[in-house]
């Protein structure tokens, strides 16, 4: 009975790596299943020990939380208040937004992929931001992110243009369930565009860049003009 237990966890554990994407997904899975088959293991020896090895489980994941990301990223966070004024603020900027809560294993694991992205796409155009759903509860009704786990709809994605939402990853099916979606690296650059998105950014910020100066340039041609006369 031992044997087939730890075959049963061993085989969802295989099932559950296939969608990790980072080393730390993989170990985390392989302990958390683990523990829960020690615990098992436990009450079928003695129910004394089982409970007592609960309580101590319980106690290490309310006491020793996962660190949060704190690397270098190119990234906005927003409160429920600021979201609405900066979308609309420039329409002529493109936004990345990821909305996340901390207590969610799943976006502390796409943290640093989010930050890396946004220093390698953030330019003048295309900016990258963060609301905490798990704090600002009104955001998640006002953008239809569900933060209950059981509909697995943390982290979300959604693109906004012209201060529009255009699209988001995961989506969402009929029952109100995240559609099952990776969020590696290369599968938010391939399904957001983010090359192309990051290059049609930099043409547009040129003329709004060059356009100061060469009025600058114009009004100094056109003093010299009006002095040599």
């Amino acid at each position: 009975r031992e044997v087939e237990i730890l075959m049963f966890l061993s085989a969802i554990v295989m099932m559950k790596n296939r969608r990790s994407i980072t080393v730390e997904q993989h170990i985390g899975n392989i302990f958390m299943f683990s523990k829960v088959a020690n615990a098992i293991l436990f009450f079928r020896l003695d129910i004394r020990m089982g409970l007592l090895y609960l309580t101590l489980c319980i106690v290490f994941l309310m006491t020793c939380k996962p660190p949060l990301y704190m690397g270098p990223e190119y990234i906005k966070y927003f409160s429920d208040k600021t979201i609405d004024e900066e979308l609309d603020r420039d329409k002529r900027v493109t936004w990345i937004v990821e909305f996340f809560a901390n207590w969610s294993s799943e976006c502390q694991s796409f943290a640093p992929i989010f930050a890396d992205l946004s220093l390698k796409y953030n330019c003048s155009g295309l900016h990258f931001g963060k609301v905490d759903v798990g704090r600002y509860t009104d955001v998640s009704t006002r953008y239809k992110v569900s933060t209950s786990p059981l509909t697995k709809q943390l982290p979300t994605l959604i693109l906004f243009q012209g201060g529009t939402e255009t699209m988001r990853r995961p989506q969402i099916d009929k029952k109100g369930r995240a559609v099952s979606w990776t969020f590696s690296e290369e599968n938010v650059i391939r399904e957001f565009n983010l090359n192309e998105l990051y290059q049609k950014a930099k043409k547009q910020a040129k003329p709004r860049e060059e356009g100061p100066e060469e009025t600058s340039g114009a009004q100094a041609a056109a003093g010299e003009t009006k002095k040599d006369k």
